[in-house]
């Protein structure tokens, strides 16, 4: 309570959360809505107001041609549409013009298109329904529930949709469930939205969950397909760490594990900056030729069809084609007509005419 002269101003801390259970309970009664939302075919009734408080997507895009009219407005109908919006909204960055509204976007930032009654009812390209759904809830309860199953559709809504308060609970959520049993599947959302912090985190969790495996577990752990991690250098980095852990136990095992590791696909700077500098790569004489190997298979690029063996291999699960050519023929090039690919049943690189 304040005073100021004879006027008094007081406050009710409960104001807030009675509005936001009365907004909730028109919603569930669907009371009052004004605009719908479709997502995968499942529409959604709700008020322009809740939507624009939360976001400014939907805020700029009501109010720049929105107006509370019953003349249908169009959004995204190209430069003749009548009744149009006047001007897309310059934040965020409005959909891409469309001819027929609700058909797939063939751009990436293409994510909201409209159907005639634009204001009134829009359609989310992109958007699941269950991730809508939970978004909403949000929206008219400040709750969301959230579950590994679900917490990357709600992400792209929330992301879609510029509600960055959602997206918080998101990546909160990620970096409190990484366990043991998700880390993998962590990593991957977080690599897919560009979330850096729960990358991170996935990774420090994956590194210190290896440093306790046995030598055979570590061994399979460098033979499955896919591999745990993005790429050969990591897997390399990560033997290391496991090496280095219990140095005085570990380090007899270095050659079998380096003999897993696929050493010319990792490129040669880093091979020279990152493979070279760890000391038992250039005193062991195993691991002293695995490098050796490496380096003289990156020296002569048009030899390399000669050269294809499994630590050239790329870790797949699946067969790969890969191109070789695109150069005149020459004594030491394949003919740009060729197709090299590698049999796993007879475990042999073979050429396709």
């Amino acid at each position: 309570m304040s005073r100021s002269g004879d006027r008094t101003s007081t406050f009710d801390p409960s104001h807030s959360d009675n509005l936001l259970h009365g907004l909730n309970l028109l919603w569930r009664k669907q009371l009052f809505c004004d605009v719908t939302l479709t997502a995968q075919g499942q529409q959604f009734h709700c008020h322009k107001a809740v939507l624009a408080s939360c976001s400014q997507y939907f805020r700029s895009l009501f109010s720049s041609g929105g107006g509370s009219g019953g003349h249908p407005h169009a959004l995204g109908l190209g430069p003749g549409a009548q009744d149009g919006l006047g001007g897309p909204p310059k934040e965020p960055p409005p959909p891409q013009p469309q001819e027929e509204p609700g058909t797939p976007s063939s751009s990436p930032e293409d994510k909201l298109l409209a159907s005639p009654r634009a204001i009134n009812n829009l359609v989310l390209q992109g958007c699941s329904s269950i991730g809508l759904r939970l978004v909403l809830e949000y929206l008219y309860t400040a709750n969301v529930t959230l579950s590994l199953d679900t917490v990357e559709e709600v992400l792209s809504v929330s992301k879609i949709l510029h509600i960055p308060q959602v997206t918080k609970l998101c990546v909160q959520f990620l970096n409190d469930q990484i366990s043991v049993q998700n880390y993998k599947q962590v990593c991957k959302i977080a690599a897919l939205h560009g979330l850096e912090e729960t990358k991170k985190l996935a990774n420090k969790y994956l590194v210190e969950d290896v440093l306790l495996l046995n030598f055979e577990e570590m061994r399979a752990l460098l033979d499955s397909l896919p591999p745990p991690v993005e790429s050969e250098l990591a897997l390399f980095q990560m033997s290391v760490l496991w090496l280095e852990h219990d140095r005085e136990t570990r380090m007899q095992y270095a050659p079998d594990l380096m003999k897993r590791l696929r050493f010319a696909l990792i490129p040669a700077p880093e091979l020279v900056e990152r493979v070279q500098s760890v000391d038992f790569m250039r005193t062991d004489p195993v691991c002293q030729k695995l490098l050796l190997d490496a380096m003289n298979y990156h020296l002569m690029p048009f030899r390399q069809h000669c050269r294809q063996s499994l630590a050239s291999r790329i870790r797949s699960n699946k067969k790969m084609l890969l191109l070789v050519g695109g150069l005149p023929p020459g004594p030491d090039r394949l003919p740009s007509n060729l197709v090299q690919y590698y049999d796993d049943e007879k475990k042999t690189w073979k050429i396709l005419t």
